[in-house]
């Protein structure tokens, strides 16, 4: 069996094949342009290098159920308040620096039962080794961190949103602490 073509069929097929073409490199373009970035939260991006716009840092909750965006607070700049150095929000129940020292007495704090759940967010550094205690959960939680100057975020749970914090230092040396208490949305 023998198919003739024609010049005619020949062209059709160019220009079909063409817009083929055409349509995969414009759908991949516009993928490319339109796609979320993704990243883990809070992830720092690098510094700007000279004549460049600082990089925006943000905390994005997120409904794991439905992926949909629940909260999103901007922070203004990767440093946060220059006193205390964690990043800045509008609904901070507490901040402070404290430098903790082995053998001392913990250091505690408490934010009243305001209802709202709670973030407590925290960059420790120093020769020491940081205690830091929930006292609202029960049964108490304890976790023991090497200080590194990682900024590092917890999500209390307390009934009320009632806020019990212990800080102290472990082992030989001293700990600076910087440690914030912030409502989660």
């Amino acid at each position: 069996m023998r198919v003739e073509v024609d010049g005619g069929d020949r062209l059709r097929g160019a220009v079909l094949a063409g817009a083929v073409l055409l349509a995969l490199v414009g759908g991949g373009w516009w993928w490319s342009a339109t796609a979320p970035t993704t990243g883990p939260v809070g992830a720092v991006s690098p510094q700007p290098s000279a004549g460049t716009e600082a990089p925006r840092r943000g905390v994005v909750m997120i409904d794991a159920r439905t992926g949909r965006v629940l909260a999103s607070t901007e922070l203004p700049s990767a440093s946060g308040d220059p006193d205390v150095g964690l990043p800045t929000f509008t609904d901070t129940r507490w901040r402070e620096r404290m430098t903790l020292v082995a053998g001392r007495a913990p250091v505690r704090r408490e934010s009243p039962a305001d209802g709202v759940r709670h973030l407590f967010q925290y960059r420790c550094s120093g020769d020491g080794t940081l205690l830091v205690a929930i006292l609202h959960d029960d049964p108490p939680q304890r976790r023991q961190i090497d200080c590194d100057g990682e900024l590092v975020a917890w999500e209390l749970t307390g009934q009320g949103g009632r806020t019990r914090l212990e800080f102290s230092a472990v082992g030989p040396g001293s700990v600076e602490l910087e440690a914030q208490v912030v409502v989660v949305p």
